[in-house]
């Protein structure tokens, strides 16, 4: 018994004690933060990537009509969905999703496709993540006519 308080005492006043404490109260609460930046960087850069294919969706979509090659929606769907998951966006193919549709344009002599790209942020860690957030990103696509 005696031993036992000696070791408690000797406890309370050691330096060494205090620190493994220290890190103890701190270290869940260093490493929430630094995990909660990670995840921030890394659904920062895939809201970059969506971006990013919706101006190469758009740039892609105006040279095709510029060589005359009157491709459909559903050609346009494809290019774009494959342009997502390989280099340099390498988004998951199961959770991108690309709509392509034709709308009434408000350029004279212009054909004007409305481009709607969604993306569901993925997990980080198991269990950890923005279950059931979708990013979405819509912008029109205006074409010469052929």
């Amino acid at each position: 018994m005696k031993r036992s308080l000696s070791f408690w005492r000797n406890l309370a006043i050691s330096e060494r004690a205090a620190s493994a404490v220290e890190f103890a109260l701190l270290a869940p609460i260093f490493l929430a933060l630094m995990f909660g930046v990670v995840s921030v960087g890394i659904h920062m850069q895939n809201y970059n990537a969506v971006r990013s294919l919706a101006s190469d969706a758009a740039r892609f979509a105006a040279v095709e009509y510029q060589k005359n090659n009157a491709v459909s929606e559903t050609t346009l769907e494809n290019n774009f969905q494959s342009m997502g998951v390989s280099a340099p966006y390498f988004l998951q193919s199961d959770r991108l999703t690309v709509a392509v549709g034709e709308v009434t344009s408000r350029v004279p002599g212009a054909r004007e496709f409305d481009l709607d790209i969604s993306y569901a942020l993925p997990e980080i860690a198991g269990g950890i993540a923005l279950d059931g957030f979708t990013m979405n990103y819509s912008r029109p696509i205006f074409v010469l006519s052929s």
